[in-house]
C-alpha cells in the first residue's frame, strides 16, 4: 500500500507541474500590451496607441496592423513601417545581434487620424524574438475607435465660419424636393442631371456657405417636353466673384432613350480616380513623361447614344482636361464626363521612379522577411502540435494508471475486508 501511495504522490506532482507550466503560457500574455489614451475621437481629431514590453527580451519583431483607410488615416509610427492600402507592416531587428535588446519600454507608437466620424476597429498582430531567433511571444489584440459625432458638429460649424470669406460664391447646400439629382452635391461640381416623366416644376434649396452671399434660382418651372435648365447663381458678399451651378433637367415620356450614362471609361495604361463609376462625372489620374497621347475608350449604356470625346492627344506637361460628352438616343439629353490629366515633367518623372523604386524594394525586403516569419511560425506551431500530442499522451497514459491504481486499491480494500470476515466468522 505504501508503494501505492507514493505512486499516486508522484503522479499528482506531475499533474501539478504541467498546470504550473500552462499558467507560466497564459501569464506571458502581458509581456505585451497596449495602451491606448483616447478611444472616443471626433472627425479631424488624431490619436494614438503605443505596444509596450515587460519581462521579455525583444531582439526582432514584425508587427501587422489593420485599418479602414476610408475612416482612418495613418499619420505617423516607426521609421522602418511601410504602409500598403489599408496595412500597416513594421519590422525590426537589433542590428547587433542582441545586444540592445529591447526590454521593459514603449515599444512602437502609431499615430492616426479620423477622416470621417464613424466606429472603426484596428486589429493588431505581432511576433517577437530573441537574440536567438526564436519566438519568444505572439500577440494579437484590437482597439476600437468610437467616433463623436455631436462634439464634430459643433467644430465644423464653427471652423466653416471662421473660415468663410466675403468673396467666397460656392454652395454650402443644394437639393431638390424629388430624389433622383445626380452626381450627389459637392461644392465643386458645377452640373448636375435630373430625368422626369411628369413634374412640371421643381424647388430648389440653395444655402451659401457665406449666409450674406445673393442666390439666384431661374428656369425651376414650367418645364417643357425635352431638356429644361435650372440656373443657380451665387453671388459673394463683395461682388467680386460668381459661381454658376446647373441642374439639367430632361422631362420625357420614353425614360430609355433619355439614358446618357456611360457603361465603361477606362484609358489604356492609366488607373483612374475614384474608380468608375457611372454616377460619378469626374476623374483624375497622373501619366509618365514620355505619355504624349492616351488611347480612351468610353462605352455607353445604349448602342444607339453617341459618345464625342474631346481631348487626349498631344498632352501638355502638367494639367489636361478630356471632355468625353455622352449625348442619348433622344439627341437632346446629354452627359459629361471629365478626366483631367496630369503629365510630369522629366524631373517629376525621375523623382516617381526613384520612390517606386525605393519602395518596391523597401517592400521586397519585407515580403521577403515575412516568408521568413512565417516558415519560422510554421515550425513553432509544428513544435508546439508536436509538444501538444505528447503532452496528451502523457496525460492519457497517466490517465489509464490512475484508472488501474485506483482499480487495485479498491481491490486490495475489498481483498483485506474479505479476509477479515472470514477470520471473524472462524472465531
Amino acid at each position: 500500500m505504501k508503494k501505492i501511495v507514493i505512486f499516486l504522490m508522484i503522479l499528482f506532482m506531475l499533474i501539478d507541474i504541467n498546470i504550473m507550466t500552462l499558467a507560466v503560457e497564459n501569464e506571458k500574455q502581458d509581456n505585451v500590451y497596449l495602451n491606448v489614451a483616447n478611444t472616443e475621437i471626433k472627425n479631424g481629431e488624431e490619436f494614438s496607441f503605443t505596444i509596450n514590453l515587460a519581462n521579455i527580451n525583444v531582439a526582432a519583431f514584425d508587427i501587422n496592423i489593420y485599418f479602414n483607410n476610408e475612416l482612418l488615416e495613418y499619420v505617423s509610427g516607426p521609421e522602418n513601417t511601410n504602409v500598403v492600402g489599408s496595412k500597416i507592416i513594421t519590422v525590426w531587428y537589433d542590428e547587433t545581434g542582441g545586444q540592445n535588446a529591447k526590454q521593459n519600454c514603449e515599444l512602437v507608437k502609431y499615430t492616426f487620424k479620423a477622416k470621417e466620424i464613424g466606429s472603426e476597429y484596428i486589429a493588431i498582430q505581432g511576433e517577437f524574438y530573441n537574440a536567438e531567433g526564436t519566438q519568444v511571444q505572439s500577440f494579437t489584440d484590437g482597439i476600437e475607435i468610437i467616433g463623436n459625432e455631436e462634439k464634430q458638429t459643433e467644430i465644423i460649424e464653427l471652423s466653416e465660419e471662421s473660415q468663410v470669406t466675403s468673396n467666397n460664391s460656392k454652395l454650402e447646400i443644394l437639393r431638390l424636393n424629388h430624389e433622383g439629382m445626380t452626381p450627389e452635391f459637392s461644392p465643386d461640381i458645377t452640373e448636375y442631371y435630373f430625368l422626369t416623366e411628369n413634374l412640371s416644376a421643381l424647388e430648389v434649396t440653395a444655402i451659401p456657405k457665406n449666409t450674406n452671399a445673393k442666390v439666384s434660382i431661374t428656369g425651376n418651372t414650367s418645364f417643357q417636353e425635352g431638356l429644361n435648365s435650372i440656373t443657380i447663381e451665387v453671388t459673394s458678399q463683395d461682388t467680386t466673384t460668381k459661381t454658376q451651378y446647373t441642374i439639367f433637367v430632361t422631362k420625357t415620356k420614353d425614360l430609355e432613350k433619355a439614358n446618357a450614362n456611360l457603361e465603361t471609361l477606362a484609358i489604356e495604361n492609366v488607373t483612374l480616380e475614384p474608380e468608375f463609376i457611372n454616377d460619378i462625372y469626374q476623374y483624375h489620374a497622373i501619366v509618365s513623361n514620355t505619355t504624349e497621347n492616351l488611347n480612351i475608350l468610353a462605352i455607353p449604356e445604349k448602342q444607339n447614344a453617341k459618345v464625342e470625346i474631346t481631348g487626349g492627344e498631344v498632352l501638355q506637361i502638367g494639367n489636361n482636361l478630356i471632355n468625353v460628352q455622352v449625348i442619348a438616343e433622344n439627341g437632346y439629353t446629354t452627359k459629361q464626363y471629365k478626366v483631367n490629366i496630369y503629365r510630369r515633367s522629366e524631373e517629376e518623372q525621375k523623382i516617381a521612379e526613384e520612390e517606386t523604386k525605393v519602395n518596391m524594394q523597401k517592400l521586397s525586403a519585407i515580403l521577403e522577411e515575412q516568408d521568413e516569419r512565417q516558415e519560422e511560425q510554421k515550425q513553432s506551431e509544428n513544435n508546439i502540435i508536436e509538444n501538444i500530442e505528447k503532452n496528451l499522451w502523457f496525460i492519457i497514459i497517466y490517465g489509464i494508471f490512475s484508472v488501474i491504481i485506483v482499480i487495485i486499491v479498491i481491490y486490495r480494500i475489498k481483498k483485506e475486508k474479505m479476509e477479515k470476515m472470514r477470520k471473524a466468522n472462524k472465531l
